[in-house]
């Protein structure tokens, strides 16, 4: 079990907190506090009507004050004793005995890092991303600040939702970053055709053709995952064979555009017919950004491989890529600002999350390890 001081051991390494705090405050405790914050905290008036998110944090990092925004935000009825992971139900928060501060993927967290950091810098100020277990995304700029109540030492921590903005750049940047390279790729093979002999156009306006469906469905899939993450997609279930999904994946991906230098492989293709029943256009979504990132992450002279495996209720969908992901990066996957593409590139695996979680009633996995590379799992039910 990953326990909070085994976490904090690391950040001390790399300078960053002074101290652990991870045994929790009893009940009583917590109640005593919130009493004493509420009679002796001078400018509880003020902080409690401001349009602006604050809490009071006891040294366990447990909150023993909220103001009334903060208690409309967090829409959960049992906030004093609970930790900001707790409170806002984070994915992370429970899978450890010692909640909120306890999982591996808590050294990343910036509020986390911002409230413990703050016991040795008086003040500090960090971004953090958090996926609440019902797959909502909030983008929260976290301020703490030491302060003296009553001879003891409490974390004021403003929180500022920026879920909005975060989510408004990233679609903007990444739909400009991949519509204006697909459609340069599209300029480039047209500006050859001018001067290329018989054969040659042939071959360019095959590739042109690929290049222009491509960036189509660019153009769809930044206007399906809006609708996902506004909850107005609509499911089309329809029944198919699941191995055509992968076929058409293989088709649109296994040219010399995208695999140029790594090979791309359908297992068992032919040999067994699966049946399920859910929505093809979606599935083929999550599978194609699943079999691009692979591509993309592989080096020359590697190779991605596509299978199904079928059980009693459930089809698992599959895709392997050579390549080692850094622990310190699994931590963050699924993250939709994060990418290792560059700033505000995490779109894919987070809308494979999304899409695959929310609406496909599936699930969504990794294993990565130095000797057999990258696998991504969709868990899907036969039928939804």
């Amino acid at each position: 079990m990953k326990l909070e001081s085994e976490i904090v051991e690391r950040l001390i390494e790399n300078n960053s907190i002074i101290d652990s705090s991870h045994d929790r405050a009893s009940d009583a405790t917590v109640a005593y506090q919130s009493e004493v914050v509420d009679t002796f905290f001078m400018v509880k008036p003020f902080i409690d009507d401001v349009n602006h998110l604050y809490a009071i944090l006891n040294k366990q990092r447990q909150m023993v004050y909220l103001n009334k925004l903060t208690k409309t935000f967090f829409k959960n009825d049992n906030l004093i004793g609970q930790r900001i992971g707790e409170a806002i139900f984070c994915v992370h928060a429970t899978e450890e005995i010692g909640g909120c501060g306890n999982s591996e993927s808590c050294v990343e967290c910036g509020a986390f890092n911002a409230i413990l950091n703050s016991r040795k810098f008086g003040t500090d100020k960090k971004e953090c991303r958090i996926t609440s277990t019902n797959n909502m995304v909030y983008d929260l700029d976290i301020w703490a600040k030491i302060i003296d109540i009553d001879n003891t030492s409490y974390t004021l921590i403003s929180i500022t939702d920026i879920s909005g903005e975060k989510r408004r750049k990233v679609l903007e940047r990444l739909f400009f970053h991949d519509v204006l390279n697909t459609a340069g790729s599209l300029r480039n093979f047209l500006e050859l055709m001018q001067d290329s002999t018989p054969e040659e156009t042939a071959e360019i306006a095959k590739l042109s053709l690929e290049i222009s469906n491509t960036l189509i469905d660019e153009l769809k899939g930044q206007r399906m995952l809006g609708l996902a993450e506004d909850s107005k997609l609509v499911l089309d279930v329809t029944e198919f064979d699941s191995y055509s999904a992968f076929y058409e994946i293989l088709k649109t991906y296994n040219n010399g555009y995208f695999c140029e230098k790594v090979t791309l492989e359908l297992l068992n293709y032919g040999v067994n017919e699966v049946k399920i029943k859910t929505d093809k256009t979606l599935l083929k979504r999550i599978l194609g950004n699943l079999t691009k990132n692979a591509l993309e992450a592989s080096l020359k002279g590697g190779k991605v491989t596509l299978s199904i495996e079928e059980f009693d209720s459930t089809i698992v969908f599959s895709v392997n890529n050579t390549t080692y992901i850094p622990r310190e990066i699994q931590l963050q996957i699924f993250q939709r600002s994060f990418s290792t593409k560059g700033n505000d590139r995490g779109i894919g695996t987070y809308s494979v999350k999304l899409l695959t979680e929310k609406y496909l009633l599936g699930d969504v996995s990794f294993f990565s390890t130095e000797e057999f590379g990258t696998t991504f799992y969709i868990t899907l039910p036969k039928e939804i």
